[in-house]
């Protein structure tokens, strides 16, 4: 098996947007993803719609959006009033490691079938962590990973306090987390194996279903085939290579399970829009 590339499991990802409306909902909510989003808005207004509940922000709030939970920007705000925020792609698996078995949020989300609060409102506590964490992340003074990580650390223990407390009735098993648990098996052999060749007879198996009904309920619970997650999670991490490694483009496609760099550079610029090497000269 060709050797695999683990920092994408743990990469924080920090930007800083603009609020941009979709003219699509229902298209927009299948672009579901496993790790937490957080938007901490600094500037302007904005209205998402986070599962069903339509949620009116403006600058100050914090918005949590949790794995798997379908959401997309439904109005912008005004011209001259945007709504402008911070924007965290935390991995589950952010803290593992770190001996805090509590804020392994994987165990808390799938294992204990919590959901983090969806709003905080003017939250100053909360939200000077985050300001704090992008900041960080845009001067990147001496040690500020770990600062970030600390910050991020404080952040996650005090939602998990406040939210169990201020809206206990938001945080209860849904039909999503529940689907999610049976298809975790595939998910985490994905995640362990993409450099290998992987059917979906294979997953199902895992799952320990059919293959008819592993099919139905994985597409339900992700918006995608298992065979389109795959593909997307190869992609994500050949990206991260070409980034992070010097690796030959062909080294990076055989390690990432693609059966030729011609067929990788095709996938490539289907997912992106510009070729691998584009992407390495960027």
């Amino acid at each position: 098996m060709a050797a695999k590339y683990k920092a994408e499991t743990a990469d924080l990802i920090i930007q800083t947007r603009a609020a941009s409306a979709v003219t699509n909902v229902d298209a927009e909510r299948k672009a579901l993803h496993e790790a937490i989003e957080i938007k901490c808005f600094y500037e302007g207004t904005s209205t998402l719609l986070i599962g069903a509940q339509r949620v009116q922000v403006r600058a100050g709030d914090i918005v949590i959006i949790n794995p798997y939970e379908f959401h997309a920007t439904v109005d912008r705000g005004k011209e001259g009033n945007l709504g402008k925020y911070h924007l965290f792609m935390v991995p589950l698996d952010y803290f593992v490691g770190s001996n805090m078995e509590e804020l392994d949020l994987r165990a808390v989300i799938f294992g204990q079938e919590k959901m983090l609060q969806t709003l905080f409102r003017q939250d100053a506590q909360l939200y000077n962590l985050l300001i704090s964490a992008a900041a960080e992340h845009t001067e990147q003074p001496m040690a500020w990973k770990a600062r970030i990580y600390a910050l991020l650390m404080e952040f996650f223990t005090l939602v998990m306090r406040k939210g169990c407390q201020a809206a206990e009735a938001q945080i209860a098993p849904n039909g999503t987390l529940r689907t999610y648990r049976l298809i975790e098996p595939a998910l985490r052999h994905m995640r362990d194996h993409y450099a290998d060749s992987i059917t979906v007879d294979e997953l199902a198996r895992h799952c320990g279903v059919s293959k008819h009904y592993f099919c139905r309920v994985f597409k339900t619970t992700t918006g995608k085939t298992a065979i389109e997650y795959l593909q997307d999670y190869r992609i994500t991490v050949a990206d991260t290579m070409l980034c992070n490694t010097s690796k030959s483009i062909a080294e990076i496609a055989a390690s990432c399970g693609f059966e030729s760099a011609n067929y990788f550079g095709r996938c490539y610029k289907m997912a992106y829009g510009f070729t691998p090497s584009k992407r390495r000269r960027k």
